[in-house]
């Protein structure tokens, strides 16, 4: 019987939900993340070095708890270092791509970046209809859903959506005045704004059936882009396009092959601070080790760049021994002081990962696991009554569990048990002797050995020898078939 160890999670990889939180541990880093990235629409951002003593102290733990607690208002996009070394414009434009296109859960194969355009589309129509441009027999009606309903409105897929049929049908002669609009609102160039107008409505325009539709899309963004001087205006034209809609963080959180190129650094710091410029909306995130920050870094930057990267710094700080405590708690329920006992205070370590690898040490030692907590053994006495053992009830088959019931509420023992467990082989073989070895003629049952007790007519509990065997033969299942 196998179970999965509590303790054989040791890596997160940023965008995913974590499993387990605590909400002790790096409190204070993880409110300064969140006071700094929750801005209004508007409003300027930063960047922000988050930065830990050695790795396995939670930054990417911290970011996905950002993350998901800010869903809904912020897009965190992770970027991907090629060849482990290599950010740039182009990269960039792939990850963000590969974020928006995310299908959507039960919606037929929309993405999150049908929203987008949908969204885009009706804020920048909106003004359109206000000074007639766009002819509508209900201005303020129409005025009305675009502002309340934009997803619905503005449904090319759906046949009953009016102003979307229109829009479709007059795409030719509404694009240079939904670009200008945008332009103008965003102060973003025209050109730039035209080409992503154009691209967004081709793909919001095809069916969600059509199976090249994300790929024609990535296509003609990313070949198109061709150098990086074309890629960095793309990409500066749809950050600005995004940050109208909702705040955008940009999440370098693998940056350990940095280390091995010396040039590397320095040319994604030049590559955060020129995006930075062009688009001040835009927070950026750097999550680095102490020596990756010291030996790859901070060598290769000057001062100027080195403070803007460093806009704000959030720093992780060693466990306590509370926040050990709290790890270990929260991946195994009241154990965590019995490992930390196990490990002797002075020697755990003082980082979250350390502190869960070394319990997962433990695996062979010290305890073993079910699929809620590992189970501790104890030692105890032969002597200690039945009803006051603690016997692990996940491990025991039905029949041992129904004999423990009934002799844990001392009503006569073995007599008193259901008809079903008397007639089971294991508890009615009138030939065995309850005064024979223990260890003799065993037999296996699921994985251990146990003794074929006596039929329940031979058995008096009210003798000291017969109540002593009782309690040996639970022993034995607990001892036994728990290491199973």
């Amino acid at each position: 019987m196998s179970f999965q160890h509590p303790f054989q999670h040791l890596f997160e990889n940023f965008g995913k939900r974590p499993e387990t939180i605590v909400e002790s541990v790096n409190r204070v880093a993880r409110d300064q993340m969140k006071s700094a990235l929750n801005k209004q629409l508007e409003s300027a951002g930063y960047c922000i070095l988050l930065k830990a003593p050695r790795a396995g102290h939670g930054k990417t733990h911290l970011l996905n708890c950002v993350k998901h607690e800010l869903a809904g208002s912020h897009e965190f996009i992770p970027l991907q270092a090629v060849a482990g070394s290599r950010i740039d414009m182009s990269t960039a434009l792939d990850d963000i791509l590969r974020v928006l296109l995310r299908a959507l859960p039960d919606q037929e194969g929309l993405t999150h970046l049908d929203l987008i355009i949908r969204k885009l589309f009706a804020e920048s129509l909106k003004p359109l209809v206000m000074n007639g441009e766009v002819p509508s027999k209900d201005r303020e009606a129409a005025i009305q859903a675009l502002e309340n309903r934009p997803i619905e409105t503005l449904d090319f897929h759906n046949p009953s959506a009016v102003t979307a049929l229109w829009a479709k049908e007059n795409i030719e002669l509404l694009a240079p005045r939904i670009s200008l609009e945008i332009s103008q609102r965003t102060r973003l160039s025209l050109r730039d704004v035209s080409y992503w107008v154009g691209t967004f409505f081709r793909f919001a325009a095809t069916s969600v059936e059509n199976p090249g539709r994300v790929h024609a899309l990535s296509v003609r963004v990313l070949h198109e882009a061709g150098a990086e001087s074309y890629a960095h205006e793309r990409l500066v034209a749809l950050l600005g396009l995004l940050t109208t809609l909702e705040r955008v963080v940009i999440v370098a959180d693998e940056v350990e092959g940095f280390s091995l190129d010396e040039a590397a650094a320095l040319r994604f710091a030049s590559f955060i601070i020129s995006l930075r410029q062009a688009v001040e909306r835009v927070d950026f995130v750097l999550s680095v080790n102490q020596d990756i920050w010291e030996k790859a870094f901070l060598p290769r930057l000057s001062d100027g760049l080195a403070d803007r990267l460093t806009e704000i710094t959030v720093c992780l700080e060693p466990l306590d021994q509370a926040g050990k405590l709290a790890i270990l708690e929260s991946r195994s329920p009241g154990y965590g002081q019995k490992v930390i006992d196990c490990l002797g205070d002075g020697a755990v370590a003082t980082h979250a990962r350390g502190v869960i690898r070394q319990a997962a040490e433990l695996r062979n030692h010290d305890f073993i696991t079910s699929p809620a907590q590992p189970i501790f053994f104890e030692e105890s006495s032969s002597a200690m009554p039945v009803e006051a053992m603690d016997i692990p009830m996940t491990f025991f088959p039905e029949v041992a569990i129904a004999a423990y019931e009934s002799l844990s509420r001392n009503q006569g023992g073995i007599a008193e048990m259901p008809e079903e467990v008397l007639s089971d082989p294991i508890w009615a073989s009138p030939n065995e002797s309850w005064d024979q070895d223990i260890n003799e003629d065993p037999f296996v049952m699921d994985g251990f050995e146990a003794v074929l007790p006596p039929s329940h007519d031979d058995l008096d509990l009210s003798n000291e020898r017969s109540s002593d065997r009782v309690v040996d033969l639970l022993q034995q299942f607990r001892e036994r078939y728990g290491r199973a």
